[in-house]
């Protein structure tokens, strides 16, 4: 029996440029992983077994790690099962990546349980059956990514780079915010040149494409966007892939316990709120 940190990722740039004939859409992202974490744990068992501490989440074939532990086994050949715990600490449904994330780990997770050897260029060729973004978490370092997302270029993290994570309680669909993307609507950035991650690096490449349609969706993020913005030691806000996290870049790490302060004094109990980092490296 063993356990991995499943963690979280962000978005800082996501500028869809196109539509592609598979019906994905095409992609300019930098992703960044951050210290928010699952916990995965993996023990022998005849069969696929998964269980999980968050009761709204499924856990039979639904599931992207039941899937990918499936997938693996198709792939490998191999007959052999797994006992799959997973302790929840992602928001479900929140754009922070967490499905993907578990999914890929679970590969991971599963190639070390079952002895297969796998390196990470084939752990990435099956992540991308998973999903666009799962094939990040393979290396699970800072990358611009195109295509679906799944090609990835390593970018250097100068600083560990402090955030405040702020989420309502609700998902947002994916599919949802993709299919009510107008291009167009929200101008046409320049694609950002290779940069190395810092504080203010990384609060001037703010951008989202998908902000539009669901702001419209859920009025309360752009006006907790603008609230934030408004707060001491905040860089810059942005809502994290096609939501309903925002998060927001900190001058400094001592600036976090205040902006919660402000945050619960504003919205009560109605909101998430999570201090983390994106690491250096």
């Amino acid at each position: 029996m063993f356990s991995l940190f499943s963690n979280a990722k962000i978005n800082l740039f996501l500028k869809i440029t196109g539509k592609r004939p598979d019906g994905y859409h095409e992609l300019e992202t930098i992703i960044v992983p951050i210290g928010l974490a699952d916990t995965m744990t993996f023990s022998d068992h005849p069969d696929i077994v998964m269980t999980c501490d968050d009761p709204a989440l499924p856990v039979d074939s639904r599931n992207l790690v039941v899937k990918a532990a499936n997938l693996l086994r198709e792939k490998s050949g191999v007959q052999k099962g797994a006992t799959i715990q997973l302790q929840k600490k992602i928001p479900i449904g929140a754009g922070l990546g967490g499905g993907s994330s578990n999914a890929t780990h679970a590969l991971k997770g599963l190639n070390q349980l079952w002895k297969l050897g796998l390196g990470d260029e084939e752990l990435e060729k099956f992540a991308g059956e998973l999903g666009s973004d799962a094939a990040f978490f393979v290396r699970n370092r800072p990358a611009f990514a195109t295509g679906r997302g799944e090609k990835l270029q390593p970018l250097r993290v100068d600083e560990p780079i402090p955030l405040l994570l702020l989420n309502f309680g609700f998902g947002s669909s994916t599919a949802w915010a993709y299919k009510n993307f107008i291009p167009g609507k929200n101008g046409s950035p320049k694609t950002p040149a290779k940069p190395v991650l810092n504080r203010v690096t990384a609060a001037k490449l703010l951008w989202n494409d998908l902000e539009k349609p669901v702001f419209q969706k859920f009025p309360i993020l752009p006006m907790a966007l603008e609230f934030l913005k408004k707060q001491a030691g905040v860089y810059g806000v942005m809502m994290s892939g096609s939501g309903s996290t925002l998060f927001a870049v900190l001058e400094s790490e001592k600036a976090g316990p205040k902006l919660v302060q402000a945050v619960r004094e504003k919205y009560s109990g109605e909101v998430w709120t999570c201090l983390t980092q994106i690491p250096q490296g």
